[in-house]
């Protein structure tokens, strides 16, 4: 029965090493988020000397992006990218990141994590201690039980959050916010400077306001004056002679000029000026009387 009991259930010290895998995991996980925090600032950082350096020595300004990248980014994200580049500054910011996560979590991880738990832990240092060297050597006498289970009563009350300095990762952070902010600023000046009215005052030949000089003579622009010569060309035109009164559908009609040939595919709808009825009356008796009096003046004389 009890071989039983310890096969369903485990024991003491079966327990105790699972809570040192976890206190393990707990560390890595702490080094990781110095890693990751450190990381972004650095990357940020080198990001920011590169752009205020206006590049790095030997690189151009923007690099191909590999084509194996572009096809998870199309095929698992469904990302698709306009320009399919990258700024070299944030290539260079990228590479120095990893390195120093990389060197970080090695650093973090050179002591045992277990005893940098212990260190963050003083209440549990001692019997942690004496009960990890108990479980490596396989006791299981009855002392070694009652230690267990007190190291592992003490660990359900205790927290890994001593493992992280919440002050230095709150410096890191705000860190990371101006340097970000100082990034976005530079990359917007040089925005401006390159192309959004670096030089407002520039005139459209190149040079700037400065050069005006004033109004310049037009024959610099328009040429100097000369005579247009005549056509040679001959061109025959047609003219109505039958007066207002003709009514015919002649040359002298509405519709002669475009009948008469000289009318090209950009023609427009022509008609012919004339007078009203009423008016056409008053004409006739003014004319008539005009010639009446003419008439008279020469045989009185």
């Amino acid at each position: 029965m009890a071989e039983t009991e310890t096969e369903e259930s485990p024991t003491e010290a079966r327990q105790l090493r699972r809570a040192l895998k976890e206190i393990r995991r707990e560390g890595w996980k702490v080094a990781a988020i110095y890693a990751v925090v450190d990381a972004a600032l650095a990357t940020l950082l080198v990001n920011l000397l590169v752009t205020f350096l206006d590049g790095v020595p030997g690189l151009p300004n923007r690099l191909p992006i590999p084509d194996a990248i572009l096809r998870v980014l199309r095929e698992a994200a469904g990302i698709q990218p306009a320009e399919p580049t990258v700024s070299s500054a944030a290539v260079v910011g990228v590479v120095v990141g990893l390195l120093v996560a990389i060197v970080d979590v090695a650093w973090r991880v050179r002591r045992p994590l277990v005893e940098q738990f212990e260190s963050a832990n003083p209440a549990l240092r001692e019997s942690l201690r004496t009960a990890r060297d108990a479980v490596r050597a396989d006791r299981e006498s009855r002392m070694a039980r009652r230690l267990y289970e007190r190291v592992l009563a003490d660990l359900r009350e205790s927290s890994s959050i001593g493992l992280i300095d919440l002050r230095r990762i709150g410096v890191s952070v705000l860190l990371i916010t101006v340097v970000s902010f100082a990034t976005i600023q530079l990359a917007v000046v040089d925005i401006s400077l390159a192309g959004l009215g670096g030089q407002p005052d520039a005139a459209p030949d190149g040079g700037t306001d400065s050069d005006y000089s004033g109004l310049q003579d037009g024959s610099s622009i328009l040429g100097e004056p000369e005579d247009v010569p005549e056509g040679e060309d001959e061109l025959d035109t047609t003219i109505d002679t039958s007066g207002s009164g003709g009514g015919g559908a002649g040359n002298g009609s509405a519709t002669a000029y475009e009948n008469s040939g000289f009318g090209g595919a950009d023609s427009i709808e022509s008609q012919r000026a004339g007078y009203t009825e009423s008016e056409q009356l008053e004409d006739a008796e003014l004319i008539r009387e005009y010639n009446l009096r003419i008439r008279e003046e020469t045989d009185d004389e």
